[in-house]
């Protein structure tokens, strides 16, 4: 007999809280990985091979940080008991940092490239604690699976918000402020991604304040004692489960990094119609919200397991008939739906995934490392854009891409698709093939440490 289901008994404004947060990270998140890297090559005049290595030694030591910073939290609540809400207050100097990262300061390419490498490793470290509570409080805010459900779904509505924000209204804006040239390229980058650099920040900032105003931490450990950063990774490592979720959230973020993270490159070069970057990512937010208000049922129905599954074989087709026909705007709109439907499966599962493991292992152990579960999955999804950042880089490098010219050379065409099409199917069986064995156990009843209503 199925177990009826039920309802969340969070209040409407700190679900919205989830989701606003939610956008600041993925409207950041999108401006940086869609426009960063071609902002450095193209405007900057950075070479991609080099720039692409130092952000990516950026983002490894950005992975090795957090669980040192999610180690700290954990053993460090503040006098309320709360041990990640704080943390909200990074968004400050981060969006500061990331407005210097998209301003044109030195004309020299190598002092640019030497500015942006320093800046870049501050910067890691601000988006580590602003994602601490990003990541924890899905599982902080209630021992209850259908509250944590219920925040999941917010999240995900605020990721396609944020996403949509950062492509079918900042590239337009971009290209409004810098002006466009006959070619239909931004005729003012500096002005136009500064701006756009600017209005991200300040929303991040102003986004991120609203969701610690109106969310709390309900969970509380049933063990106050202090745990170590090396003995939390043992007692973590110590379960088959969270080994496999670290190796699926590492090919979660590969995947999604090589379908969205270098479309500008793909609409610009390969398309040759830069406008088109607003259309691709308005297919993938439209996909995305109407598929959404399923996500729960499907996961109840065929379980994390099986739902994992799914998503990795729906993103598998798209990538096949995008590899077919990979220069046609066809092949683009295809991956783009399919990304809205299995990124907001996966995301959804993944995240219902680490909540029971932290639940599991306290259940074991007598100990809440939650922010550990959420941050040493994090650095498996850094160690994943790592990877695509530098590989994608050093491809362009080998390819004789220049990002002077308006018609690239066809092997720097064939690298953008490679990484676009093959990696991500590569992604794909890897997800199938890494998918749990068996079905995540849920922990009955509220936790001991639940904070009284």
């Amino acid at each position: 007999m199925k177990e009826k289901a039920k309802r969340t008994t969070l209040g409407l404004a700190e679900r919205l809280g989830f989701g606003a947060i939610s956008i600041a990270d993925n409207l950041r998140s999108y401006y940086q990985s869609t426009f960063m890297l071609f902002f450095f090559t193209n405007v900057l005049g950075c070479r991609p091979g080099i720039i692409a290595t130092l952000m990516s030694i950026c983002t490894v030591w950005d992975a090795i940080n957090d669980p040192m910073i999610a180690s700290y939290a954990d053993n460090h609540p503040n006098r309320k008991g709360e041990r990640t809400r704080q943390y909200l207050f990074a968004s400050i100097p981060l969006g500061i940092i990331l407005i210097l990262l998209f301003s044109h300061i030195f004309q020299s390419p190598a002092a640019s490239t030497v500015f942006v490498f320093a800046l870049f490793l501050i910067y890691s470290v601000f988006t580590t604690f602003h994602r601490l509570p990003f990541f924890a409080m899905m599982i902080l805010v209630s021992p209850e699976e259908e509250d944590r459900l219920a925040v999941s779904k917010h999240h995900f509505i605020g990721t396609a918000i944020g996403v949509a924000i950062g492509s079918v209204v900042m590239w337009p804006l971009v290209r409004l402020v810098g002006g466009v040239d006959a070619a239909g390229n931004v005729a003012d980058p500096d002005k136009g991604f500064f701006i756009g650099a600017l209005i991200v920040a300040l929303m991040v900032i102003a986004l991120s304040m609203f969701h610690y105003f109106t969310t709390r931490e309900r969970v509380r450990p049933q063990n106050e004692e202090k745990t170590p950063i090396l003995q939390a990774i043992r007692i973590l490592f110590k379960k088959a489960r969270f080994r496999r979720n670290v190796i699926l959230d590492f090919l979660r973020n590969v995947m999604i990094a090589g379908t969205m993270g270098y479309g500008m490159y793909y609409v610009t070069y390969v398309l040759g119609k830069p406008a088109m970057l607003t259309l691709l990512s308005a297919v993938y937010l439209f996909s995305s919200l109407i598929f959404l208000p399923f996500v729960s049922g499907i996961i109840r129905r065929l379980g994390i397991r099986k739902s994992l599954i799914l998503s990795a074989i729906i993103q598998l087709a798209a990538q096949i008939v995008f590899v077919i026909m990979p220069k046609t705007l066809i092949g683009g709109l295809t991956v783009m739906v399919a990304c809205g439907v299995s990124t907001s499966l996966i995301n959804v599962a993944l995240s219902l995934n680490r909540a029971r493991i932290a639940d599991e292992v306290e259940e074991a152990e007598g100990r809440r490392v939650d922010s550990m579960v959420s941050n040493v999955n994090g650095l498996a999804v850094k160690c994943g854009s790592s990877l695509v950042t530098l590989l994608f880089g050093w491809i362009l490098e080998f390819t004789h891409y220049d990002g002077s010219l308006a018609v690239q050379p066809d092997s720097a065409i064939k690298g953008i698709i490679f990484i676009m099409g093959w990696m991500v199917i590569i992604c794909c069986v890897g997800l199938i093939l890494a998918a749990p064995k068996e079905e995540p156990a849920k922990i009955a009843g509220p936790a001991a440490g639940t904070e009284g209503e």
